[in-house]
């Protein structure tokens, strides 16, 4: 029955109406054709009071996912600036149902060599999921980078146990980590980088360390050319001087590391403060990162030199 306000017909109209066969209960457009009057007048329309049908969830456990080749697991690899250094990556996996209890995972990514994950009894959950650290060893560089894939061991609560593999996004990931491993392996295996002295001094920037770093050559014959500097979240790297190029012996790079940001965020990135950022390239190949560690006793003066000149107040 419609519940909009009825329209009656004159009775010729509906005489014809009747010889034509197209008799309906009202002249004009349909109820559902019609503006709808709060609408029109700028509020909101009239939504249906009818819910949708309800999808009843998984049940917990293995039995309901077990038509799944995946057992309703889905797996993304990510890798976070703070563990970079570190080479650790982070597999997020999320699981469609509740009940499942991961014992073990293997990562398989050609081109990467990852140590195990400790096994562990870890339940998974629905999204957001839950990340679980891989650390990364040396990439194989005989190898081509290929699609990555988490072998997962499961069971629930009774001890129903099973194993499946869940492929990983990645976003390209496995191909850049491959990369820029490799393009490293093949520069220190021909020279030695690595920083020999720091000592703070003024400049005309205000204070700030002098980082020297050594090349030295090992094996082969291409040229090393340093290109750039990269800087880190709380300093500022300039070089000091022309830019060396190693052919033989060794060459003495000079950088200016002068503290840029001193808002607790960046001083908070403490891990990210003794990094020293070059750009490199081996002979003919193209320019890449190269991000330099220096030894603990280096690393622990730039992090404590940052700090000091931070809180100390500006002439």
């Amino acid at each position: 029955m419609s519940t909009g306000p009825a329209r009656r017909c004159p009775a010729r109209v509906v005489a014809v109406l009747v010889l034509a066969g197209l008799v309906t209960t009202s002249c004009g457009p349909a109820a559902s054709d019609a503006a709808d009057p709060a609408a029109s007048a700028g509020a909101p329309p009239r939504t249906s009071t009818v819910a949708p049908p309800a999808v009843a969830p998984l049940a917990p456990g293995p039995a309901a996912v077990a038509g799944d080749a995946q057992a309703g697991v889905h797996g993304r690899l990510l890798q976070f600036r703070r563990d970079v250094e570190r080479r650790r990556l982070e597999v997020r996996l999320v699981a469609a149902n509740a009940g499942l209890v991961l014992e073990g995972l293997d990562l398989r990514a050609p081109g990467l060599t990852t140590e195990p994950a400790a096994d562990r009894d870890t339940v998974l959950v629905p999204a957001p999921g839950l990340d679980l650290a891989v650390t990364m060893g040396p990439a194989d560089c005989t190898v081509p980078p290929g699609a990555p894939v988490a072998a997962l061991r499961l069971r629930d609560g009774t001890g129903a146990q099973r194993t499946v593999e869940v492929p990983l996004e990645d976003d390209g990931l496995v191909q850049r980590l491959h990369d820029a491993d490799c393009a490293e392996q093949a520069l220190r295996g021909q020279a030695g980088i690595s920083v020999v002295a720091a000592a703070p001094v003024r400049t005309g920037r205000g204070p700030a360390m002098r980082v020297s770093i050594e090349l030295r050559r090992l094996t082969g014959t291409d040229p090393v050319r340093v290109t750039g500097t990269g800087s880190n979240t709380v300093y500022d790297i300039t070089a000091v001087g022309p830019l060396p190029t190693l052919v033989d012996g060794s060459a003495v790079l000079e950088v200016d590391m002068v503290p840029a940001r001193c808002d607790v965020h960046a001083l908070g990135e403490s891990y990210r403060t003794g990094l020293i950022g070059l750009v490199v390239a081996l002979g003919e190949g193209a320019p890449r990162p190269l991000v330099l560690t220096p030894a603990d006793d280096v690393r622990s003066s730039l992090e404590t030199f940052a700090v000091t000149t931070c809180r100390t107040p500006s002439d």
